[in-house]
């Protein structure tokens, strides 16, 4: 009899220890399902974009992302981001159920900018994503620590967008814009807060029309350039 349960026990022991190795390991995977006959894919998150595909009804599709944000009703705006082959592909939210709620869906892109008359603006190349097409270096020359007053950082520039802004983020989380129409902008020391450690710098294109920042229509999100040092700069320390 105890020979018999010496031999249960290490049946147990091998069953448990293969379950564990073969039970699938936590997942953040994001799915969802198509709930239309078809649904268009585009190769970026607005109706603007070209067609690359159609979806048939139940498809099921693997979410990388989003654009927009969904309040109360879907009004065009709304993008879910899939992968479509080789490259990702987008589609209108509303023609997608998706395992969980949009607005929890990391964000990985933007709608297109309108002029006044509600057209994109001539320039971009629509026939990808823009914001797959804003890549490059990010540098930055000078030191605060070392005496200068200003940094000079350079950055991407993007076919269609005519102005950036440098946003530099404190420690304490206080932001400041530099912007500039070129692909190199600097961070004045002077304009930023007194406190002193690692601030960073982050990136964005925009496209206007008019030079009220107001207007300024954001084309991809913001990009993290780097980050640099500065000294306590409070007058009232010297």
């Amino acid at each position: 009899m105890k020979h018999r349960w010496v031999v249960l026990a290490l049946w147990l022991v091998t069953t448990w220890a293969v379950a564990a190795q073969e039970a699938p390991p936590p997942s953040d995977l994001i799915t969802g399902l198509v709930t239309v006959d078809t649904a268009e894919v585009r190769v970026g998150p607005d109706f603007a974009y070209d067609a690359i595909g159609q979806l048939p009804r139940d498809a099921s599709v693997t979410i990388l992302g989003r654009s927009g944000d969904f309040f109360s009703s879907w009004d065009g705006r709304q993008w879910l981001q899939i992968e479509y082959g080789a490259e990702p592909g987008w589609v209108y939210a509303r023609l997608i159920r998706t395992s969980t709620p949009f607005n929890s869906i990391p964000p990985r892109g933007r709608l297109l900018p309108r002029d006044r008359d509600g057209r994109v603006p001539d320039g971009f190349d629509l026939s990808s994503d823009l914001c797959s097409q804003w890549v490059g270096d990010y540098t930055r020359s000078g030191e605060f620590m070392a005496g200068d007053t200003a940094l000079t950082v350079t950055y991407p520039t993007l076919t269609g967008a005519n102005v950036y802004s440098v946003i530099v983020i404190s420690p304490t989380g206080v932001r400041r814009a530099f912007d500039s129409t070129t692909g190199t902008s600097q961070i004045i020391l002077e304009d930023l807060p007194y406190e002193e450690g690692t601030y960073t710098w982050r990136v964005a294109p925009y496209w206007t029309d008019a030079p009220n920042r107001n207007r300024w229509q954001q084309v991809c999100l913001l990009q993290t350039g780097g980050t640099f040092e500065k000294p306590n700069t409070d007058p009232r320390n010297k």
